[in-house]
């Protein structure tokens, strides 16, 4: 591969959350015309659990970013709120749920 050749280069998050959007849209298309309405209802039924998992997954890792935010830069609290454009109660519960897991 060249040294200048990106096509095996991550995106980025912005790229892959795109994509993820299109392939969401793309599986809930199908779930809607596929003929067999049992078979959507279980595959639209483990697409929302999978969707929960990794939402849940999502807001866990956003905690572990903003403790990480917390520990580099050795912000107060109230420094780490602001920063993050939350309250002081959502970034005390953001370390929590970061140190509890």
């Amino acid at each position: 591969m060249a040294a200048n050749d990106t096509t095996d280069q991550p995106a980025g998050p912005d790229a892959e959350l795109s994509a993820m959007r299109r392939i969401y849209e793309d599986v809930t298309l199908t779930l809607q015309s596929m003929p067999d309405l049992q078979q959507a209802f279980i595959q639209a039924t483990r697409l929302a659990d999978d969707l929960r998992k990794m939402a849940d997954d999502a807001a866990l890792t956003r905690a572990r970013v903003a403790a990480q935010i917390h520990d580099a830069e050795a912000l107060s609290l109230a420094a780490l709120a602001t920063k993050l454009g939350i309250s002081k109660a959502r970034a005390d519960q953001l370390l929590k749920a970061a140190r509890n897991r």
